[in-house]
């Protein structure tokens, strides 16, 4: 919620710590509105048997994953970035975003990936158009989803970094020198760059807003977390290869981008964030994530499933449980979790609380650990059970 204010304040008066002081002072007003509906939540303990709610959500929307390769892939970094993007049904807006990636002013080395996965529209016939392209590699495939085609991508990959972009996105002309300039220079492990929300309608661009974080933790996380103050989305990030070596997307589920907070930010060592916009980000009608911010819809339920992978895999890695864990998993298990079920039937709502407070019974910290004040009010609700008060945490959280 912080962020949101702050975009909105930067896209009027483009001074990030003037910026920072009035989104906190917007924050501060949310949370007294937060306080006069905590005086009268009604507390409600939900303890249902957990088979039970599994149960339920598979019969309103079964785990619909795919099984998917977790050995290391063996690759030589013959070029400085691979950039990966999925194509899927975009023939109205592929080329530009081709010309876009192609339009590159760097002297670093990179491939563009283009995977089809499975077009109707035409597109393939646009994108072998550039076939001949040094730095256009096609591959062709039956459609298995954005995350099956980022994995087809990874396996093809030859970049010492690779990078993720969607295919109805812009690219500024030096995305590439710029991440690419701060990544060799400090050797880093994830380097991001700010990008543009353009809001389009019916073909009309409506709304520009900035996407630029502060140097600021406004969210109050320990130091350990303090990567959580920047969104987990793929794209808009050059990340090391290593990162990737026995991480992929899990197919078939709606939210597959989770896994950045869930499997791949805890392996950063070293992250850099460039305040400079690289990147164009189009939000219109068939927009894929738009179509995935219908929170009514039965795929909605995948937050659970994807959820519960992505934990399973953190334990099999063995990385650590420490305060970018705790945060990363309240956050994503109230927040991320409560706005995408919201518009569900109460009883599937509740049947993926339980579920919820299982997730987080198996694999929190039992101990204390630093965290800001919501979040420790959403710990108390799973701990407890209180479905109500979880409800009221996850949408006043930061």
């Amino acid at each position: 919620m912080i962020y949101s204010f702050y975009f909105r304040f930067y896209k009027m008066v483009q001074c990030r710590w003037l910026c920072a002081v009035l989104s906190y002072m917007a924050y501060t007003v949310w949370f007294f509105k937060y306080l006069g509906r905590r005086l009268f939540i009604k507390h409600r303990i939900v303890r249902g048997s957990t088979e039970n709610a599994l149960d339920l959500v598979r019969k309103v929307h079964p785990d619909p994953g795919r099984p998917v390769s977790q050995e290391p892939e063996e690759y030589h970094g013959t070029v400085d970035l691979s950039v990966i993007i999925p194509v899927y049904n975009y023939a109205e807006l592929i080329r530009e975003n081709i010309e876009s990636m192609l339009d590159q002013k760097t002297g670093f080395s990179y491939e563009l990936i283009f995977v089809d996965d499975g077009s109707t529209d035409g597109s393939g016939d646009i994108l072998k158009e550039y076939a001949d392209r040094p730095e256009i590699r096609l591959i062709f495939q039956e459609n298995r989803g954005i995350a099956g085609a980022r994995n087809t991508g990874l396996d093809h990959a030859a970049g010492k970094y690779v990078m993720f972009a969607d295919c109805d996105d812009i690219a500024e002309p030096d995305l590439v020198e710029t991440l690419m300039s701060r990544a060799y220079r400090d050797d880093c492990d994830i380097v991001m760059c700010a990008h543009t929300l353009t809001k389009e309608r019916n073909g009309q661009i409506r709304q520009r807003i900035p996407n630029i974080y502060p140097e600021y933790n406004l969210m109050g996380y320990d130091r350990d977390a303090r990567i959580l103050n920047y969104a987990g989305l793929p794209w808009c990030k050059a990340y090391k290869r290593e990162l990737w070596e026995q991480v992929r997307f899990f197919s078939g589920y709606w939210y597959e981008d989770c896994i950045i907070h869930g499997l791949i930010f805890p392996q950063c060592g070293k992250f850099a964030y460039v305040p400079k916009v690289c990147y164009r980000y189009r939000w219109y009608e068939n927009n894929y994530s738009h179509i995935q911010g219908q929170n009514n819809d039965p795929r909605c339920l995948d937050i659970y499933w994807l959820m519960k992978r992505i934990l399973e895999r953190y334990e099999e890695l063995s990385l650590p449980k420490n305060a970018y864990f705790e945060t990363m998993l309240l956050k994503h298990l109230s927040a991320y979790y409560f706005s995408k079920i919201s518009g569900m039937e109460e009883d599937v709502l509740e049947a993926m609380f339980i579920l919820a407070c299982d997730l987080y019974g198996r694999y929190g910290i039992k101990g204390k650990c630093r965290l800001p004040y919501m979040l420790r009010v959403t710990k108390k609700a799973l701990e407890k059970g209180d479905i109500n008060l979880w409800k009221t945490a996850s949408v006043y959280q930061k």
